[in-house]
């Protein structure tokens, strides 16, 4: 059967019904959480990585899968919440590029550090793992690395020769403390490449064997450039209040008109009939004396 499909490049933006990422829409309906995406797609296209275990291997895939998908990937997730500024470095995360945005890289650090952080740690306390001590914590991680490790042996993946589903759950796990830059402290890194090198080979030969394009994938993509605004005048390259402009001229008349009344038809005498008014009245005035 044939099948096509489209990655969406959403930047973050959406999320499954469930809230979760990643999730598929297949024939229209959407299916959220990896083991479930799984489980369908090996149905509907006939594609099962588990075909050639026995019951038994499959008991221990189920058991190792859980192990590291409940346990391990808390730990994971706890280093996460606790060290948000070694995330961004570690990862070498470009949030401009992920988010699609403008703002500047310091802002969106600054943002990254507090949501991811609290939210991260509210779920790593709601889990549980959060409540142990720092060291317990990573000795809690050792565990899960060791049992892995005796698991894989000298095999090329977990079961033999073919990867199966425990190694994909495997490196999609692995990978995040693999690929943590050497110049940021991790100790469940060091532990990997310095106590269980064989992990750090499966994640190799994972990556080779589904990501032949890693690079490409992983390579730093500048946002998209705003589209730029058309500039008729001043006001719009800095975004200035539109102010309407008089001439001298009427504003002195306006000014003047201000000042001759009070109120609309309220208008003051001309200056000639102010004259006669006053000639007037001096005029009585004198008439009165002689009187």
């Amino acid at each position: 059967m044939l099948a096509l499909f489209q990655n969406v490049e959403h930047k973050t933006k959406f999320r499954s019904k469930k809230g979760q990422l990643p999730f598929v829409e297949l024939n229209g309906e959407e299916i959220a959480d990896s083991a479930f995406i799984i489980k369908e797609l090996s149905e509907k296209f006939s594609k099962d990585l588990d075909a050639s275990l026995t019951p038994e291997q499959r008991v221990v895939a189920y058991a190792m899968s859980s192990m590291i998908e409940n346990h391990l990937a808390w730990v994971v997730l706890w280093w996460r919440a606790k060290y948000p500024d070694s995330v961004i470095k570690g990862y070498q995360m470009n949030l401009q590029s992920a988010l699609n945005t403008r703002l500047p890289n310091p802002i969106l650090n600054f943002c990254y550090k507090i949501t991811s952080g609290r939210k991260g740690m509210k779920k790593a306390k709601a889990h549980g793992i959060a409540v142990h001590s720092q060291d317990e914590i990573i000795e809690l991680g050792k565990n899960d690395l060791r049992a892995l490790s005796e698991l894989l042996g000298d095999k090329p993946f977990m079961f033999g020769n073919e990867p199966t589903l425990l190694d994909v759950v495997a490196f999609a796990n692995l990978a995040q403390l693999h690929f943590v830059d050497k110049e940021v402290q991790h100790a469940l890194r060091d532990v990997m490449h310095e106590s269980f090198p064989n992990l750090a080979g499966l994640v190799a030969r994972v990556r080779e064997r589904a990501f032949p394009d890693w690079g490409e994938l992983c390579a730093p993509v500048d946002p998209a450039p705003a589209k730029p605004k058309e500039v008729t005048s001043l006001y719009d390259t800095y975004d200035l209040p539109q102010i309407q402009t008089k001439s001298l001229t009427g504003l002195v008349k306006e000014s003047k008109e201000a000042k001759e009344g009070d109120a609309p038809g309220d208008e003051k005498e001309p200056e000639k009939e102010r004259e006669e008014k006053q000639e007037t009245e001096e005029k009585q005035e004198k008439d009165n004396e002689k009187k």
